[in-house]
């Protein structure tokens, strides 16, 4: 296939080469080269040379012997076609470009071409010079002595030929020297920019195995631990002192871990030790005695699947074509996942409910596609009508009366949600979703269509001040949730008879929900209206969630909640490159800024977007229960049985472990999910995508992570002021009664 091809190409380039004219010069080259099994990409010395065929009519290339020993016309560097084609087209040389001319092109059988040869070099050089001398002032990876070593050659080669006779403006000599200069610099850079300590890189890829192992054998531990020891390691592929400084600053960790759960915690550490091993004994004996249809049994399927599901989302980071389509495969497998919880469900009452909210939910999640962004590999992704370019006023009006409509039905939804749940019986809770988000949707929808319209109604600087006042009042209902999350209400029923005890459904994590309402308003302004339903879709998918893996372990909901995070990274606009980032967020609200904080916080959140929220709604989905409780249910606080969330007001240590699980599954996930990562990049280090998809991708998952980490943080401190605070208001009341 591969000698049929190429005789295909000769037949191209040899009509070509009959039709161009004597001032034409044809240059026929590849990226790369290729094994015998049509493999490339890695370092061997097949894929990494490549041909180059250059044809001109007229003559080029007349060079003396010593010319000839001088200018190897057999070998030239791909940096070089750049100054090459540039210098030969008459056009300033590119200024980051590393590259020598190719001599042997500007060379004739006359004086005078060798003349303007030394002057192309010339130029070349001190191009080359100027680039490395600048880069030198803002970094500190080459040494000042290197430079100044380089700075003096210059200046000495320039003296020279300034010196020299008008008669004689040629050598040989000097035009080698300038050229050696060239590549010094290249293979200077080359040793800073291109070279991998493999040993620093393997032994980081090692202490983030050993940190794996101590948060695997380290579950019994206490939440405290948790918030405070672990946080997710962040990069670990780098450079020469960076890369010293990450495997260091990772070892260190591991060794802190191991040194608080010796000192602190060794007898659960020990405990949990004995039982992972009398838990694989009790497994091998299962398979021995019972066979394998009994151990399937005793299998959690729906932890099973997603166990295998995150381990192909990770393993999948070491092949650059999972990377270009992770965006529709997690469509396929959020359907997995509820496919198989609802495979699971048995009660024949439910299975109505069940297959409606399982349809809404795929539905929610395959809809999201319709907001994917795409990258510059995707040659068969294409904007939809939502995210389109420039269209007509009609279509533009159309879009923005849909996201209106999207987006005031997501608030009011959340508001009817959370008042069926009894969390809106007062205090700041109902404050936030009665007055603050009507204001907030309000400013939202005007912004939208004074920002979108050719009529010219307020300044710049007087339209900055409707996004403005979005942020000021989400910043606020943030911080009142914060300060009074509790939902509780009760109201005596007469003498003789239990109270009546209101919000008690939603009672842990009603303060995170409303949260998370008060974020919607802000991320629709840095969508922007026509990508703003997106956030409905995911609302609709988390609820549907919420209902779908009642009964299931906290694992699982985490791994779920994963893959829509993940998801709508996705389907936010985003894709794992740098240049898919939308950059302008920054300026939403703004047309400048006096620091880089608050931009940078705009495009955080613009980034993560997805696992800020998906952090926020967990609590809803990890602490739901269908418990009999209504928003009015008579409760008797001294004997109640499971009354939906208020069975960890009852139970101290089942919502201590419940946050432990949380905090443990979402840790372990996300430091697997960097690992792999970091292991594609060690892998395909030499990979001809490595900067284009490994690397941002690795740099995504860390990212991730990191969000992840710190959301977890605040929803656990925020449900453990709301436990404190719950548990204070019942006593009081509880003492009055008495």
């Amino acid at each position: 296939i591969n000698a049929e091809y190429g005789h295909q190409v000769d037949g191209w380039v040899h009509e070509v080469v009959r039709e161009i004219q004597d001032d034409t010069i044809l240059f026929v080259f590849g990226d790369h080269g290729m094994t015998t099994s049509g493999d490339h990409g890695g370092e061997t010395a097949d894929e990494v040379t490549s041909s180059l065929f250059i044809y001109s009519g007229s003559k080029l290339g007349a060079m003396s012997e010593a010319e000839t020993s001088v200018f190897d016309p057999t070998r030239v560097f791909q940096t070089d076609l750049v100054p090459t084609l540039t210098m030969l087209l008459g056009v300033p040389i590119p200024y980051s470009s590393l590259g020598s001319v190719i001599p042997f092109l500007f060379l004739d059988s006359d004086t005078k071409s060798r003349v303007e040869l030394q002057e192309v070099v010339q130029t070349n050089m001190n191009q080359v010079f100027r680039y490395i001398e600048a880069y030198s002032t803002i970094s500190a990876e080459f040494s000042a002595s290197e430079i100044a070593d380089i700075k003096s050659q210059v200046t000495n080669l320039n003296a020279q030929i300034k010196s020299q006779p008008n008669d004689d403006k040629y050598s040989l000599a000097l035009i080698k020297d300038m050229i050696l200069v060239i590549r010094r610099i290249r293979d200077l850079c080359s040793k800073h920019w291109a070279q991998f300590n493999l040993l620093v890189m393997a032994l980081s890829i090692f202490v983030m195995i050993l940190l794996s192992l101590s948060l695997t054998i380290s579950s019994a531990l206490s939440i405290e631990w948790w918030v405070i020891a672990p946080f997710v390691p962040l990069v670990i592929i780098s450079y020469d002192s960076f890369s010293v400084w990450a495997g260091t600053s990772h070892f260190i960790t591991v060794l802190f871990t191991f040194a608080t759960a010796s000192a602190t915690f060794y007898s659960p550490v020990r405990l949990k030790l004995v039982s992972t091993c009398n838990e694989i004994a009790s497994i091998v004996k299962s398979v021995y005695e019972k066979g394998v249809n009994n151990l399937l049994n005793s299998i959690n399927l729906s932890e099973l699947s997603g166990i295998i599901i995150i381990l192909f989302m990770s393993v999948g980071f070491t092949t650059n074509s999972y990377i270009l389509v992770e965006d529709y495969v997690t469509i396929f497998f959020f359907g997995t996942l509820i496919l198989v919880n609802f495979l699971l469900k048995k009660p024949a009452s439910i299975i109505s409910e069940q297959t409606l909210f399982s349809v809404c939910a795929c539905a929610a999640s395959r809809l999201s596609a319709t907001f994917y962004g795409c990258r510059e590999e995707q040659f068969w992704c294409t904007k939809t009508w939502w995210l389109g370019g420039e269209v007509s006023t009609r279509v533009e009006n159309c879009r923005y009366v849909c996201s209106v409509g999207v987006f005031l039905t997501l608030m009011y939804g959340l508001y009817r949600y959370q008042r069926a749940q009894g969390a809106l019986t007062g205090g700041a809770l109902s404050f936030i979703h009665g007055r603050v988000h009507v204001v907030q949707c309000a400013l939202v929808i005007i912004y939208w269509a004074l920002s979108t319209s050719q009529v010219k109604v307020l300044s710049e600087d007087a339209l900055c001040w409707l996004p403005r006042s979005v942020y000021l009042s989400t910043m606020f209902a943030v911080c009142a949730a914060v300060y009074s999350p509790t939902t509780i209400y009760l109201q005596s029923a007469g003498s003789g008879s239990p109270p009546r005890l209101y919000g008690a459904m939603s009672c842990y994590s009603a303060a995170t929900l409303t949260i998370y309402t008060s974020l919607l308003p802000a991320c629709a302004l840095l969508l922007r209206h026509a990508a703003a339903p997106t956030l409905a879709l995911l609302t609709v998918q988390l609820l549907c969630t919420a209902r779908l893996t009642e009964g299931c372990s906290v694992h699982t909901k985490v791994m779920i909640c994963h893959v829509i995070a993940v998801q709508y990274f996705y389907a936010t606009g985003h894709q794992a490159a740098v240049q898919q980032f939308d950059w302008n967020a920054a300026f939403v609200g703004f047309t400048s800024h006096p620091t880089h904080v608050i931009p940078v916080l705009m495009i955080i959140l613009r980034t993560l977007m997805s696992f800020v929220l998906v952090g926020l709604f967990l609590p809803t989905i990890v602490l739901h229960s269908a418990g009999p409780t209504a928003p009015s249910q008579e409760v008797d606080l001294g004997n109640p049985d499971n009354t939906a969330q208020l069975q960890y007001y009852i139970n101290r240590d089942l919502l201590t472990t419940t946050l432990h699980s949380l905090t443990h599954s979402a840790t372990a996930l996300a430091l697997l999910k960097c690992l792999l990562a970091c292991t594609a990049c060690f892998i395909h280090r030499r990979h001809l995508m490595i900067w284009n998809i490994f690397t941002p991708r690795m740099i995504i998952e860390m990212c991730f992570a990191t969000c992840t980490s710190a959301v977890l943080v605040f929803v656990v401190m925020l449900i453990e002021r709301t436990d404190r605070l719950l548990r204070g208001e019942l006593a009081k009341i509880a003492k009055q009664q008495k």
